[in-house]
């Protein structure tokens, strides 16, 4: 009997493996089911309710926002700089890329977004409904225009070159938009689908029973791939190659006409809940909160890597390696503010929120915390949610007090 399990069913007997080690991207507080890819950026978007913008050079947060309740669930990055967020509260936004706050979204929907596609010219963005509707929002104007597109949940949108838009459903179809979510055409699927991805203007769509296959514009069935007895939870395309991730943590990588295998990877302990790929780079998500990287060529770990900065303030103390985290959003160079967190240079006895030139949230301006190295021990002790609530900081906390201590002896040594 075939395994028909949906994304949201998805909770137990999750097989465990062994990951290889990849340069991480670590800033979520939990699962991250929404990744995006472009030009050395990344968008990532997780369960703890923030999306962060990463520049994959450097390995640091751009922005991080924090403005859907509950899970961002899609995410979408523009050519322009912009991106956009979408959300368990039925929400689209869109951000430019050093904002606070969204220059545009809209109103809480009354069910969930499930996916999120955004047009090949930037103007449209689609977003897929538990409920089975499916919106579009003029991302010039805010218009926003919907339609009843399946009878369940819609759990894979994506534009083809054409820019028609296609969708698929926990009903078993489907479906091709004209211009106005005007019905192109409709054909029934095999099985339970979980996601699909553009793969040169043909549709790659992932089915709970492990099956990848190919549809044309028109949903007529191209060529097919039995990948594993387990349910695929996750799917994306570039030119080069088609990436799908398996509930018990596999990712494989097949050629874009065939679906002949170039490799498969360990990617994760537990299952992968988000990919993106583009040009060599492959990224991976999922339930441990973690953004990994690995070639798209041959599944090659890229390395852990680090930054300038970090090699130079790098003294090979315990409290250095603690401090990595830290540096996805921090520096420690004067004035420094490129990155989603203020720089922490000479923070000891700075009042909260006085760093000049860093832009912080009016819940962080209002809070009477001076810095000590006991405080800041105590911000991870706590966590931020306890520690500064209000705050945009990813939820880490650092459980050995020994770690806390090493943290902060280094920021005192490293930031003078």
């Amino acid at each position: 009997m075939r395994l028909r399990l949906s994304v949201l069913t998805l909770a137990a007997g999750l097989v465990s493996v062994v990951p290889a080690v990849a340069q991480d991207l670590i800033g979520h507080g939990g699962p991250v089911g929404a990744l995006a890819l472009d030009e050395g950026r990344a968008l990532s978007g997780g369960f703890d309710t923030r999306a962060i913008l990463w520049d994959l050079d450097t390995g640091a947060a751009q922005t991080v926002t924090r403005f859907h309740e509950g899970n961002v669930t899609g995410v979408a990055l523009f050519r322009d700089g912009r991106f956009a967020t979408a959300g368990q509260d039925g929400r689209i936004a869109l951000w430019r890329p050093d904002a606070r706050t969204p220059e545009l979204a809209t109103d809480p929907g009354v069910s969930a977004i499930a996916s999120l596609a955004l047009s090949p010219d930037g103007t449209v963005l689609a977003a897929g409904f538990r409920d089975g509707t499916i919106a579009v929002l003029d991302t010039g104007t805010g218009a926003l225009r919907t339609a009843q597109g399946h009878a369940d949940a819609v759990t894979g949108l994506g534009y083809l070159a054409s820019g028609d838009l296609v969708s698929v459903g926990r009903d078993l179809r489907f479906a091709r938009w004209g211009p106005g979510l005007a019905l192109a055409a409709r054909a029934d699927l095999p099985d339970l689908p979980n996601g699909l991805a553009i793969s040169r203007d043909r549709v790659a769509v992932i089915f709970a029973e492990g099956a990848l296959r190919l549809f044309s514009p028109d949903g007529a069935v191209l060529p097919e791939r039995f990948l594993t007895d387990r349910p695929l939870v996750a799917v994306a395309a570039s030119e080069t190659g088609v990436a799908a991730g398996a509930i018990d943590g596999m990712v494989w990588m097949l050629e874009p006409g065939d679906l002949l295998e170039r490799f498969r990877i360990e990617a994760a302990r537990g299952p992968v809940w988000a990919l993106a790929t583009e040009g060599p780079v492959l990224l991976s998500a999922g339930a441990d909160g973690t953004i990994r990287r690995w070639s798209a060529r041959d599944g090659a770990a890229r390395g852990e890597g680090t930054t300038t900065e970090m090699a130079e303030v790098d003294d090979g103390s315990r409290g250095a390696e603690v401090w990595r985290a830290c540096a996805v959003c921090h520096s420690l160079e004067p004035g420094d503010q490129s990155r989603a967190g203020p720089s922490l240079h000479g923070i000891f006895g700075q009042r909260i929120a006085t760093q000049p030139g860093f832009d912080y949230s009016e819940a962080l301006q209002a809070l009477d915390i001076v810095w000590t190295k006991r405080t800041v021990a105590e911000l991870f002790e706590y966590g931020p949610e306890a520690y500064t609530p209000g705050s945009r900081m990813p939820e880490q906390r650092i459980a050995s007090g020994a770690d806390r201590q090493a943290l902060v002896d280094f920021i005192e040594r490293a930031s003078h």
